[in-house]
């Protein structure tokens, strides 16, 4: 399976991805997601398992990391919280009521590579494949990259899924304010006719 560090949520049948450095935005647009009529599917690490009809999106541990503004904006007191980890200051929040959780694969239908700019307007930018490759590279996790064989393999799928027309760059403004504008915009663009075939 492909491993990315990135974030998805479940809207309609299918999966959104969202991949990014550190800092960029990921877990905070999973959560807004998963706190307001949808459901999310990992927080970090993204299992994808390629399939004859499309790639899928398997979900990952039922908890969300935010750092405290986030944590302030989108969370409520009651969210159950588990224990902290060593490697992060970010606090965890498992699924419930408040923070919606999907347990079942999900097709991806798009993947948005979060834009640095934090002052930009909402955008979308069709990706070329190439370049859209470049950033998958760059946010895959491989555990050891002198497995020459299991490289090979991990390039096969990601030239595979780059050949279709998933990938877009999302800009965005880093607002809590705007979110719900956000939110909307990813679901229709991520509905709209171009879909996995």
């Amino acid at each position: 399976m492909l491993v990315l560090h990135a974030s998805a949520v479940e809207i309609g049948d299918s999966a959104v991805a969202f991949i990014g450095a550190s800092g960029m935005g990921k877990s905070t647009l999973a959560a807004s997601f998963a706190t307001n009529g949808f459901r999310f599917l990992t927080d970090d690490g993204l299992l994808l398992e390629p399939r004859q009809d499309a790639c899928y999106v398997l979900p990952s541990h039922p908890s969300i990391r935010l750092w405290d503004d986030s944590q302030d904006a989108l969370i409520g007191v009651e969210v159950n919280i588990a224990p902290p980890v060593q490697f992060t200051r970010k606090v965890r929040f498992l699924a419930g009521e408040s923070v919606a959780f999907c347990d079942q694969a999900r097709p991806l239908r798009r993947i948005y590579f979060l834009g640095e700019n934090f002052g930009s307007p909402l955008e979308f930018v069709s990706m070329s494949p190439a370049l859209a490759l470049i950033e998958l590279v760059k946010h895959s996790f491989l555990l050891d990259i002198e497995m020459k064989d299991l490289l090979a393999a991990q390039f096969e799928k990601l030239s595979a899924l780059v050949s279709q027309p998933l990938c877009y760059q999302l800009n965005f403004p880093r607002s809590f304010d705007s979110l719900a504008a956000i939110r909307q915009a990813i679901v229709e663009h991520s509905t709209h006719e171009n879909k996995v075939q």
